[in-house]
């Protein structure tokens, strides 16, 4: 790490201790912004790093993902600082109009969805007036939608009791208007 630089460019600047020695070096007064000379390299020979045991941990180190941080102190003062809130403004009434808008878009959404839910479930009904019986892979023609989705279809106009399953699993199973 390199010396941090004084206000006083003319006066030798002392190094921190390092484990190897170094030379004072002065900083020319036309020069301020230039960064100190290193030390040349010691003809000594360099001592073993310390074993990984006995490596002090500084102080800035991060903490563990497990270790909770030490709670700060309160000052008396903070209760006295605080700012007591504002009254609402004139912004919540617009806040309220936009949360309005968006719930009446997303029921008008649903009802869309609604509709042409109806609309595939009507299909399904004339298409069992111009036959008596329907398949699910003839649903999925019909409306162009998946194996689940055409059960489903089924499913619920059978609840409404529109119409009755005939065979439990498999390629027997047809569906009769009632």
């Amino acid at each position: 790490m390199p010396p941090e630089e004084s206000p006083a460019p003319e006066a030798p600047q002392p190094v921190p201790e390092s484990p190897t020695p170094a030379i004072e070096t002065s900083t020319p007064a036309t020069e301020p912004t230039a960064p100190p000379q290193e030390a040349p390299p010691a003809t000594t020979a360099p001592e073993p790093p310390p074993p990984a045991e006995a490596v002090p941990v500084p102080e800035t180190a991060q903490m563990g993902r497990s270790e909770p941080l030490p709670p700060e102190p309160e000052s008396f003062d903070s209760a006295q600082d605080k700012p007591t809130p504002e009254p609402p403004s004139a912004a919540a009434p617009v806040q309220t109009g936009i949360v309005h808008a968006v719930r009446e878009v997303l029921v008008k959404a649903r009802l869309a969805i609604q509709d042409r839910k109806r609309k595939k479930r009507d299909k399904i009904m004339l298409a069992l007036t111009t036959k008596n019986k329907i398949t699910n892979d003839e649903v999925e023609k019909l409306l162009h939608v998946s194996d689940a989705t055409a059960t489903r279809y089924l499913s619920v106009l059978e609840k409404e009791g529109k119409i009755a399953q005939v065979g439990k699993t498999g390629h027997g199973v047809v569906y009769q208007k009632i």
